[in-house]
């Protein structure tokens, strides 16, 4: 990711629409699908700004890790601790978890099954793993270059690279389907008119923001239970295979 949209980041994640929505719906997403009686060690991969992390910690005890020293400063602002600067195979040896999440991190990594396969290894025995990750490759614009995406993904895509890597699939679906059509209308204009911008990162006025941020979230109670059939982003739910 370029240096300059970690600042950016840090300063539109509790508000902007999809940012604050998505966070909302997998944080509820983890609260049906984990035994919250007992203690829960979470690691969040590629942590960036800390938003997630933060919202982690109120329930777990919450680790993150990032490659970027400038994201690693934002989460300290944050108040976060527990934070490692480095990259998932440099992780210090012992520190196991419950919970490992790749929240739209995998898209940026070279080698995701070799990632996933080392993220294996820090799980306990039945340890789960959510991914997100952004949908359809048709979709590739130009913010998946600035973002340093190496790939956008397809359902057999994801399914065969976290199988692969010793998990079991517990639940795969796309998300943030509600608002699909607006995003293939406005993704089919901006390439007719070659006005395809970076606008995703700013957050809209304070009435569309609250309009939208409210559709996406209407997903909320539904991701748990239900496949999506299309979305703009996957979601992935999966145990560590001991077999």
């Amino acid at each position: 990711m370029e240096e300059q949209v970690y600042p950016h980041l840090y300063k539109i994640e509790k508000e902007h629409w999809w940012y604050a929505a998505r966070l909302d719906i997998l944080m509820h997403f983890l609260e049906t699908r984990l035994d919250l009686t007992r203690p829960i060690r979470s690691l969040d991969v590629g942590c960036g700004t800390g938003a997630a992390m933060e919202m982690f910690s109120r329930r777990f005890q919450a680790f993150g890790l990032d490659p970027s020293p400038q994201a690693i400063a934002f989460c300290r602002q944050r108040g976060l601790s527990n934070l490692f600067l480095g990259e998932l195979t440099g992780y210090p040896a012992g520190g196991h978890f419950d919970l490992i999440t790749f929240l739209d991190v995998l898209e940026h990594v070279e080698d995701d099954r070799g990632t996933l396969v080392t993220a294996r290894q820090l799980l306990d025995d039945r340890g789960r793993l959510l991914i997100t990750v952004p949908a359809f490759p048709s979709l590739w614009s130009p913010l998946d270059v600035m973002l340093h995406h190496k790939r956008r993904y397809t359902p057999a895509m994801l399914r065969d690279v976290v199988r692969s890597a010793g998990f079991s699939i517990l639940h795969l679906t796309y998300f943030n389907t509600l608002l699909f059509p607006v995003a293939l209308v406005r993704r089919a204009a901006s390439r007719v008119t070659h006005t395809e911008t970076m606008g995703d990162l700013e957050i809209p006025g304070k009435v569309l923001n609250a309009v939208l941020r409210k559709i996406f979230e209407l997903e909320k109670p539904l991701l748990p239970k239900v496949s999506f059939p299309f979305g703009l982003s996957l979601l992935c739910w999966a145990e560590k295979n001991n077999g």
